[in-house]
């Protein structure tokens, strides 16, 4: 076989790893409702049951960070919603524009809250190479207790300013009394 070739395919197979997120294995997660890649472009949507843990271990050096995530939550607890993304366009000065749109569906298919176009990463420096990137706005739900019990569906449309790239992100969680 062609040396050049095998590079070429090298190249291509190397490129594959770093256009998806990496798992604390070292291998590639798959993509999901709340996780995907666009072109070199990914973003996934973490719902967090504990904003203050889910911060400091972001600012903790280290080789991965631990979200504290919940798949249920009961009345009156708060869920933060963050992006985190990798991989976004550049403007001539290294910066990536990256912005979201949430709405929040209540258990009977209404819209529970629609939230203005709001910054994840804007005219800010892109991280580097496999890095990932943190949103700088999040969001955080409390279900009060007068309002409905049952699967809130977060969708988020998280594009890239830079590259014209769009992904459409979709996580639930289940709220109990």
């Amino acid at each position: 076989m062609n040396t050049k070739i095998i590079g070429a395919i090298l190249f291509l197979l190397s490129g594959a790893s770093w256009a998806s997120f990496i798992g604390p294995d070292q291998k590639e997660l798959p993509e999901t409702s709340y996780r995907k890649c666009s072109s070199g472009f990914c973003a996934e949507l973490v719902l967090s049951s504990n904003s203050e843990v889910a911060l400091r271990n972001w600012n903790t050096p280290s080789e991965g960070v631990y979200f504290p995530t919940s798949e249920e939550m009961k009345k009156g607890e708060v869920i933060s919603a963050f992006i985190v993304f990798k991989l976004c366009g550049k403007t001539e000065q290294g910066n990536c524009r990256l912005t979201q749109k949430l709405t929040i569906y209540q258990p009977n298919s209404k819209v529970y809250s629609r939230i203005p176009e709001s910054e994840v990463w804007y005219d800010k420096q892109s991280p580097e190479g496999q890095s990932i990137g943190l949103s700088a706005d999040f969001i955080k739900l409390i279900v009060e207790p007068h309002e409905l019990i049952g699967t809130y569906k977060f969708e988020v449309l998280v594009k890239d300013y830079v590259s014209g790239k769009t992904v459409n992100l979709v996580k639930s969680i289940n709220v109990s009394e």
